[in-house]
């Protein structure tokens, strides 16, 4: 598979696990930053089949970030699930890629998330998987058989009451399944109801009231022959408003919007009977057809009369939108985002990004921080400033790769002075490839 692109450049995989302490910094860690960026994302331990395909293979691995006192250290350790322990003792791989024929792998390559004092690396195709504060493997996680099946890759948790809130999804059956953990980790409300068709829901809206989820018209059926998701715009999106207290399907209000696609939100909020939500947004989307237009929008609903409005905000494309994580679900002025702003001579790999954004979500403003050519970032991460009291006060953090080197950076950029120079780059002994979603833990 040497030179498939979503193994190679920035997606190469690594096959080391590392403890190295007391990294160069360039420039200085800020004072009372104290606590571990931990990110997750895909990383093959063998060679895949010829299907492979970024995101949706390839085994989890946790990259983390310790800071402390002024001082890094990285590591690196896979999520050592079933399957993964399987091919480790055979010395092959043994299970197929998403779009193969099977036998097919939790993977647990999505996210890595903290709640109720446990961590947890997650996959909509399977059950989470519960590691320690080192990173070890636990073993899968069902809160005591009370998860049904699977839980979304990418659920929210609510900054005031302490709440996680997701909703899984059956491509099969197009069931849609509401979970809410309480803030003592445990399993207080399943809801499972039916979509009007079947498809991907990676990512969740919040506010104080509702789960919001958009239903594209990425249309699932399995009795088709070949790809089995077709674009069908015709349907328009399907915008449902859950209820945080839903008892029954009932409770579950859908409304019409116009068809589009999206994986992430960057946040929502509710404003008496309007809720906005911010999101990349994709004109289509398909599994093998050209490149679609990528831009980011604001969607209001009103919740009085129905409807949703779709709006630009801006028409250069990104992905991967952040806010403070306590400002999910409330009126949040601020938004961060992965930008593409592909530099003249290079070849851009799909799934990277040039530039970081800050969005001002009242003015529309933004503010890019470029990165040097041959560098590519994902995921910005909103890290608070212990001595801030603002929204905006804090730092934004990244893994770098560099094109053509075998080292790594991590990168803490000032939030408020996004386009100036980074505050610390963090020499990393080698490269960590391009990845999924990441958490900032604070402590120390």
């Amino acid at each position: 598979m040497l030179g498939h692109p979503a193994l190679s450049g920035a997606f190469a995989p690594v096959f080391d696990e590392r403890d190295d302490v007391d990294l160069k910094v360039l420039g200085a860690i800020p004072v009372g930053l104290n606590g571990v960026f931990m990110r997750n994302g895909p990383n093959p331990l063998f060679d895949p089949d010829a299907l492979y395909s970024y995101p949706f293979d390839g085994t989890g691995m946790i990259h983390a970030i310790t800071l402390q006192q002024g001082r890094a250290r990285y590591r690196n350790r896979w999520v050592a699930t079933e399957e993964f322990l399987s091919e480790q003792r055979a010395g092959r791989r043994l299970y197929s890629s998403t779009f193969g024929e099977g036998p097919y792998a939790n993977l647990a390559n999505t996210n890595i998330i903290r709640h109720a004092d446990r961590y947890l690396a997650l996959y909509e195709g399977g059950l989470p998987y519960e590691l320690d504060s080192h990173m070890a493997t636990l073993g899968q996680f069902d809160y005591a058989g009370a998860l049904p099946g699977v839980m979304s890759a990418h659920p929210k948790i609510d900054p005031v009451t302490g709440e996680l809130l997701s909703v899984a999804y059956d491509l099969t059956t197009g069931v849609l399944t509401y979970v809410r953990v309480n803030s003592s980790g445990h399993v207080d409300r399943v809801l499972p109801f039916q979509a009007p068709w079947a498809a991907m829901v990676h990512e969740v809206a919040l506010t104080p009231e509702h789960i919001v989820i958009f239903l594209c018209p990425f249309v699932f059926d399995g009795s088709r022959q070949g790809v089995p998701a077709m674009w069908e715009p015709e349907r328009g999106t399907q915008v449902a408003l859950i209820p945080r207290d839903a008892q029954s399907a009932e409770q579950i209000r859908w409304l019409d919007a116009p068809p589009f696609f999206h994986w992430h939100t960057v946040n929502a909020f509710a404003d008496g009977t309007r809720i906005e939500a911010v999101l990349p947004w994709y004109d289509a989307f398909s599994f093998t057809g050209p490149a679609k237009r990528l831009e980011l929008h604001r969607m209001t609903i009103d919740t009085a009369r129905g409807s949703v409005q779709d709006e630009i905000i801006d028409d250069t494309p990104c992905e991967f939108g952040r806010v403070s994580d306590a400002y999910v679900g409330r009126h949040a002025r601020y938004g961060y985002v992965g930008l593409r702003m592909p530099r003249t001579g290079e070849l851009r790999q799909k799934g990277t990004f040039e530039a970081i954004a800050r969005y001002d979500l009242v003015t529309g403003d933004k503010v890019v921080h470029r990165f040097a050519p041959g560098m590519t970032v994902c995921e910005p991460v909103f890290v608070p400033d212990p001595e801030g009291s603002h929204e905006e006060d804090g730092f934004i953090v990244t893994f770098v790769h560099e094109a053509g080197s075998r080292k790594g950076r991590f990168v803490i950029l000032d939030a408020r002075q996004l386009d100036r120079e980074p505050l610390a780059t963090i020499e990393l002994p080698r490269r960590v490839p391009a990845g999924l979603h990441g958490t900032w833990i604070p402590g120390g």
